[in-house]
């Protein structure tokens, strides 16, 4: 159980388009594996983040079978530098 979740924000595309649009849930279609894989990227960018000052880092940089075709591209962003 999370006791305390700190203020998160979240924006999207539609498919086709660069408009960002603000969201209040996001839904995933993957398998338990891919869940797993996709929180190890969080744990890693958050490290990056806290250490090397990362502004935002992008799943689609990390993956190198990234297809614009077959996956979406997921971007977290650093809260405390967005905030300076």
């Amino acid at each position: 159980m999370i006791k305390l979740l700190n203020n998160i924000k979240a924006w999207g595309t539609e498919t086709g388009s660069d408009q960002l649009i603000r969201l209040d849930e996001i839904s995933l279609l993957a398998t338990p594996a891919m869940i797993r894989t996709l929180g190890i990227f969080f744990i890693n960018a958050a490290y990056e983040m806290e250490e090397n000052d990362a502004e935002h880092i992008h799943l689609q940089d990390i993956s190198p079978n990234f297809s614009q075709k077959k996956h979406v591209d997921i971007i977290l962003n650093n809260h405390n530098i967005k905030n300076k």
